[in-house]
């Protein structure tokens, strides 16, 4: 068991760390840039990996409707408003607002299948908003802060969050593999057509160090990472998995502190902890093992 648990914390520390990497990606290229060169390595990777579990069965026309539409949200405008939010913001910020994703699917299951939510869901996502206001508000001094950085890690948070949804419904016609492969292929040629030309120029221009860090970060991180999350989880259970991916924010403040030598105030330590109790709260533990299994491990 203790090794699952080493193997679980190393898993998060591994999407902790996509935080810190992505801050360092967007200072030598674009944030387009980064993200269709890290979906590319990718959509290689799992095509090398998964191929053979690839299911291609007859499917209707409105469940590939749903599948382009949950690659557009959830995988381009995902990962580029991730990396784009980066470019003005912090990492503890980013992933503060991005550790809402459980609670906001949670409402949108609300409003769109009339999911009866308890009260403690409900105290629980007002507590976690709450925290991240303080976040986002205190950056340091005490002052009120919100850019487009903070814009754009709502973006990367909601837009997960819907994607998260439609999982629900594809979950149904298609295997998770299918979904995972398809979706990432359409999100990377939705995104082709807005890439600027220059992205060889650009790559030739910058270290190798940052060239192979922008490579190996995302078959570790979005590939080998969530594969062995996926096998490692049902061993712990639902409940201790929610307790690791819950670690992520404080993973962050830690890497950040280390690497990129960012302060954390006291009021944004204050804050965190609303959003993590909060996110405890309105958790169901019921259905917590379908939304982890369901992330993959990109929350």
């Amino acid at each position: 068991m203790l090794k699952s648990y080493a193997i679980l914390l190393l898993c998060v520390s591994l999407w902790a760390s996509n935080f810190i990497i992505g801050t360092i990606l967007v200072d030598y290229l674009s944030a387009i840039h980064v993200t269709v060169i890290r979906l590319f390595c990718i959509v290689l990777f799992l095509g090398i990996i998964c191929f053979n579990r690839i299911q291609l069965k007859r499917v209707r026309k409105k469940v590939w409707l749903l599948v382009a539409f949950a690659a557009l949200l959830g995988v381009s405008i995902n990962h580029f408003a991730f990396f784009k939010s980066l470019e003005s913001t912090t990492p503890v910020v980013a992933a503060y607002i991005l550790a809402l994703t459980p609670i906001m699917t949670g409402i949108i299951n609300k409003l769109l299948f009339a999911e009866k939510k308890s009260p403690s869901f409900w105290g629980g996502s007002l507590l976690s908003f709450c925290g991240v206001i303080i976040i986002i508000s205190f950056k340091g001094d005490v002052h009120f802060s919100f850019g487009m950085g903070e814009v754009f890690s709502f973006i990367t948070m909601l837009s997960f969050a819907i994607f998260l949804v439609c999982l629900q419904v594809l979950s149904k016609h298609m295997s998770s593999i299918t979904i995972t492969c398809s979706t990432t292929l359409i999100g990377l040629v939705c995104l082709l057509p807005f890439t600027p030309v220059t992205i060889g120029r650009e790559l030739a221009t910058i270290p190798g160090g940052i060239v192979l860090l922008l490579v190996v970060s995302a078959i570790l991180i979005h590939g080998v990472s969530n594969l062995i999350w996926n096998k490692e989880m049902p061993k712990v259970g639902a409940t201790q998995g929610a307790v690791f991916l819950n670690l992520e924010p404080l993973i962050t403040i830690f890497l950040s502190s280390l690497i990129l030598s960012e302060n954390v105030s006291i009021l944004q330590l204050f804050g965190g902890l609303f959003v993590i109790v909060g996110i405890f709260l309105s958790l169901d533990i019921l259905k917590l093992r379908k939304i982890i299994q369901a992330t993959g491990g990109f929350l």
